[in-house]
């Protein structure tokens, strides 16, 4: 009889922990990672995270290695990983997800997340522009028909925009970062999930933000990046603006291969909205 999940994560993070028993699942329906809530013998609550892919696997070890612990205590803590069983045995933080859109959350998320883009000097991309369109082009070859003619011929144009302003900052970025994945206790936020963390321009961890909460909130954008440090210029803005053409192409081709089809249909409003010119 083949393992259950649950079985395959207690069975590995024993050999690290001693005996622990599974609280509960927090798996996404749409066939990521598997994600158990464990408690050890003494009480103390850990998380065990198996990925099903290579490459989300290495992607999170290396943000847990390299960039993770410039947010503590306020981001989980990597306690072990078996690079065989792609699993990750984190430390738990406290909080539940946050329940107000207020200034003040937003004002801490801003600076929680320039300790993140602070967290390693990395070297500028020159080719910055030509990498996303490769990138862009790699996920148009896996869009099996998303995107009508219209969307696609504007998605690319939006790209080809890149070449015209100069090459960003490029930083450790999160690359999902929202309240979704913040958590709140009391006035502390920590921040969780670091799976699609790698280099990037700095605004790629404004997007989610800037096309959600931010829309009729300046409030919340104001004392977003007053926690940041650092103000949008013409420039930010335009590879904010332009450069999401690129985030929604590959959050939707992937979302709906992941059969999240409520999440999908959200993306593709946010595309129509750039089609529109309705951000700014």
């Amino acid at each position: 009889m083949t393992a259950t999940p649950a079985a395959v994560a207690l069975s590995y993070v024993q050999t690290v922990l001693g005996p622990c028993t599974v609280v509960r699942e927090h798996s996404w329906p749409h066939r990521g990672a598997a994600v158990f809530e464990v408690r050890d013998a003494t009480g103390r609550r850990w998380f065990v995270k198996r990925h099903q892919r290579r490459e989300q696997y290495d992607r999170e070890l290396r943000a847990y290695r390299r960039w993770v612990p410039s947010l503590r205590p306020h981001a989980p803590d990597l306690c072990s990983s078996d690079d065989e069983r792609r699993m990750l045995v984190l430390s738990a933080v406290p909080g539940e997800v946050v329940p107000d859109h207020t200034p003040e959350v937003y004002r801490a998320g801003g600076a929680l997340l320039r300790r993140l883009h602070d967290a390693e000097e990395i070297s500028p991309d020159p080719d910055y522009a030509a990498s996303k369109e490769a990138e862009l082009e790699d996920w148009l070859t896996r869009s099996e028909g998303l995107l009508d003619p219209a969307e696609t011929a504007f998605v690319r144009s939006e790209i080809r925009c890149l070449e015209r302003l100069p090459s960003p900052r490029t930083v450790p970025c999160h690359r999902d970062y929202s309240p979704r994945n913040w958590l709140l206790d009391d006035t502390n936020l920590y921040v969780i999930d670091f799976e699609w963390a790698r280099p990037d321009a700095w605004v790629a961890d404004l997007g989610k933000l800037f096309f959600g909460p931010w829309q009729g909130r300046s409030d919340l954008r104001e004392a977003f990046l007053d926690g940041y440090g650092h103000a949008l210029t013409a420039d930010d803005l335009g590879h904010l603006l332009h450069g999401h053409a690129l985030t929604v192409t590959w959050q939707l081709i992937w979302s709906t291969r992941h059969d999240n089809l409520s999440f999908a249909a959200g993306i593709r409003e946010v595309l129509r909205g750039l089609m529109r010119r309705a951000y700014s």
